[in-house]
């Protein structure tokens, strides 16, 4: 008979999360998981099959924590407009104000991973989707309302707004100041 888990299983994941989001897949061992759940090994891989098993968890649970908190940006009140922008101040200031910088989480396993495992790269895709489909949603009520120009369809100035705020992310991982990001945000703004 297995030995009942003295341990809860979405605060091991959130320290994994932390972990490999600090430190990157590549960058993180097995023996850095245990330090920072303070599991030991075979109760780490009882739990998670292998270091791969434990990312993709991680990575899930990024996601759905990510999907919930942006998803309150539909039933914030202003123009479209006025929100896009709101969202992709508030990604950056997010960024920014984490002493690391550290990008989202999956940006950064599209980065280091790409499709080399598929089952990441599944994941990392329906992540961006999703983030994109709300930035779509939300130039569609600026369509809408007027506030956003109707030149090009929501969804590619969706996909538009979503590479550059991905590209100022890795960009921001390095820069001493945030004024930059602002100015290239007003940029990408005034382009619609």
């Amino acid at each position: 008979m297995a030995r009942p888990r003295k341990f809860d299983v979405e605060t091991v994941t959130d320290s994994i999360l932390e972990e490999f989001w600090s430190n990157s897949f590549a960058g993180t061992s097995t023996e850095d998981l245990c330090t920072r759940t303070g599991l030991s090994r075979s109760s780490l891989y009882n739990t998670f099959r292998s270091k791969a098993d434990a990312y993709q968890q991680a990575l899930e649970r990024y996601y759905r924590l990510k999907e919930t908190e942006r998803s309150r940006y539909a039933d914030l009140p202003g123009t479209g407009r006025e929100l896009v922008e709101q969202l992709m101040n508030d990604v950056i200031s997010g960024q920014l104000a984490e002493e690391d910088r550290r990008i989202c989480l999956v940006v950064h396993a599209c980065v280091e991973i790409g499709k080399s495992d598929p089952e990441v790269a599944a994941l990392a895709e329906k992540s961006l989707n999703g983030f994109e489909d709300l930035i779509a949603t939300l130039v569609q009520r600026g369509q809408d309302d007027g506030s956003i120009n109707t030149d090009c369809s929501a969804r590619d100035l969706a996909g538009t707004l979503h590479a550059v705020i991905n590209g100022l992310q890795v960009r921001e991982r390095v820069s001493s100041t945030d004024a930059h990001a602002r100015r290239i945000i007003q940029a990408a703004m005034s382009l619609f």
